[in-house]
């Protein structure tokens, strides 16, 4: 699998670099703090990936402006989907169909039912002795049970997620996370179980950031009537005590639930919305926000409150309008509140697929009531709007903005610069596609519930959260822009922070170019640009919006929040500003 992976075949269909992005759980995953690297995954293998489904994003590209988590989060998705369908057999269509895969030579690499047999008679049996090895050495077991563990997923593929019970591998899976937490109904067992080790924490991480890949691997019928392996999900994993279990967990929760199949009931897609709304809510995640901690007051548990903030776009997908503003627009809310810089930035994306998401629901009545609710929230908490009763003041472009007096406005400056980002990501997300003649993969403006089908066992093409919207979509992106974000945002040109102007000038120049030629707009972007001219920080790249432009690291590289909230203090008198050091006196007046 590694051999067809690498060099001249990664640019071949239909694995490419099927065999390294199969292992992605095992990249930093065992350890505590590395699941959140921005440099866990090869920009090499995150271009080849997106590039065999014709969604590579040229340098120019808009889509080359998104955040790197959202373009790996695609990418492995990709990834995935080939691995499960290569081996299966089938490849899906444009229209989340599925057709069987020709031999010649697409079937190359498919393993042989001859070599199965050979593997199945002489190496599955001591491969799964490990998972309940018992040497007398705990260190040893413990060592074994890693091994299994790291191994698992591949074996599943190898021999077929439809034979995992029948040869063992399902009791292997359950040995390894500890059958204790998963038969409490059983009572004849237990003292059977009593002196078994609990597994160590190694095996339950690295289990925990495969989890979502097994599922995909048995398909949405098996696992839907699997009742033991979803409990496991549930108790084993999202509810377990230690921190980078539920992390790693929450990286891949979209990727889990889009394995199941679609609708209510148990074992279905519904069912474990309610269910993950508490837990995510809780205290473990991002109720922990409220607690404190001696060695870093205010920020304990951020790294799990950023990882559901970057799942939330994929996580958005997979439900209809009304469940989403039900359980994951409170969620939103509290993420885009989140007392860490970095968490509100991430989270911020996901506004203008919720968005989306409204204009899909059957009633035009609720679509518009929701969309409203969205925009009077966002203004009441970012620019301390209205009086807390849902009303804001319809504001109206200005023309005589140029000539007021340079006054601050209400507020946190921080607050204004996430709003500005928020109106950036909205912009920019009416720009997808604008590169293409048509729509690739699946066509979102089809159906309210955008939610993936399943044929022949196996899941249909993921949906993209920033794929090429619909006309009806852009016409209601544009009123919003107009109508709702864009006043507010342009009576930033007189703010007294000059960080805030510098967001809101890196904001317009993401506008699409028909909403940027406004007179208004274009008016501003050119008393900004202007400004901007006359500030003594060098050779500053105003026309390179990739540079720093919405917080986090771009595709295509860049300084962004992420980087500064983790990295090193600037000297003192100094701020760090898109690769450029800028005085203070430049950041506030």
């Amino acid at each position: 699998i590694l051999k067809l992976g690498a060099g001249d075949n990664a640019n071949k269909l239909p694995f490419g670099t099927m065999g390294p992005q199969f292992f992605p759980h095992a990249n930093g995953m065992v350890g505590r703090s590395s699941a959140l690297d921005d440099d866990d995954t090869d920009a090499l293998l995150l271009s080849a990936n997106l590039g065999k489904s014709g969604q590579s994003p040229p340098p120019s590209s808009p889509k080359a402006l998104l955040p790197k988590f959202i373009l790996e989060s695609r990418s492995d998705a990709l990834a995935l989907s080939r691995i499960v369908w290569h081996r299966t057999g089938r490849i899906p269509s444009n229209n989340a169909s599925s057709t069987n895969l020709p031999y010649p030579p697409l079937m190359m690499g498919r393993p042989d039912p001859e070599d199965l047999k050979a593997i199945r008679s002489s190496l599955l049996n001591p491969f799964l002795a490990m998972a309940s090895c018992r040497t007398g050495e705990e260190t040893t077991d413990a060592e074994m049970r890693v091994y299994c563990a790291y191994s698992l997923p591949a074996v599943i593929l190898l021999f077929g997620g439809m034979n995992w019970e029948m040869d063992g591998l399902k009791t292997c899976f359950l040995e390894l996370i500890g059958r204790d937490g998963l038969n409490d109904d059983d009572d004849d067992d237990e003292d059977e179980d009593d002196d078994r080790p609990p597994p160590p924490l190694p095996v339950k991480r690295c289990l925990a950031s495969s989890v979502h890949a097994v599922a995909h691997m048995l398909g949405p019928e098996i696992v839907s009537k699997d009742t033991a392996f979803l409990a496991s999900f549930e108790r084993a994993f999202l509810r377990d005590p230690d921190e980078a279990i539920r992390l790693n967990v929450l990286k891949n929760l979209a990727s889990f639930l889009g394995a199941l199949p679609p609708g209510d009931g148990a074992g279905h897609r519904n069912y474990y919305l309610p269910l993950l709304h508490s837990i995510i809510t809780g205290e473990d995640v991002l109720g922990a926000s409220k607690k404190r901690s001696a060695s870093n007051p205010g920020v304990l548990n951020w790294r799990q409150r950023d990882a559901v903030a970057r799942v939330l776009p994929d996580l958005i997908l997979l439900f209809n309008a009304k469940l989403t503003r039900e359980f994951i627009w409170p969620i939103l809310k509290m993420l885009l509140t989140d007392s860490v810089s970095a968490v509100r930035e991430d989270a911020g994306w996901s506004v203008p697929v919720l968005l989306r998401k409204y204009t899909k629901s059957h009633s035009e009545k609720e679509a518009r009531a929701w969309m409203s609710e969205v925009i009077v929230w966002l203004k009441e908490t970012f620019l301390d709007e209205g009086n807390g009763d849902g009303k804001v003041l319809k504001r109206s472009f200005s023309k005589s903005r140029r000539h007021k007096k340079m006054v601050a406005s209400e507020g946190a400056f921080s607050k204004r610069q996430g709003y500005c980002r928020i109106v950036a990501a909205v912009a920019l997300s009416m720009r997808m596609g604008e590169d293409e003649d048509s729509n690739l993969g699946y066509d979102h403006s089809d159906s309210e519930e955008d939610e993936s089908g399943h044929n022949h066992g196996m899941p249909a093409l993921p949906i993209d959260p920033f794929g090429k919207m619909s006309q009806a979509e852009m016409n209601r992106f544009r009123s919003i822009l107009l109508n709702d974000l864009l006043p507010a945002a342009l009576d930033m040109t007189v703010d007294c922070v000059a960080n805030v102007r510098l967001t809101l000038t890196k904001c317009l120049k993401l506008l699409p170019a028909d909403i940027r030629a406004e007179s208004q707009v274009e008016e501003v972007l050119s008393t900004l640009e202007e400004e901007l001219m006359t500030w003594d920080v060098g050779d500053m790249a105003l026309n390179d919006v990739q540079l720093g432009m919405l917080g986090g690291t771009g595709a295509n590289g860049g300084m962004g929040a992420m980087d500064s909230s983790m990295g090193p203090a600037d000297p003192p008198g100094t701020q760090q500003m898109d690769g450029n050091v800028l005085p203070n006196s430049l950041s506030a007046c």
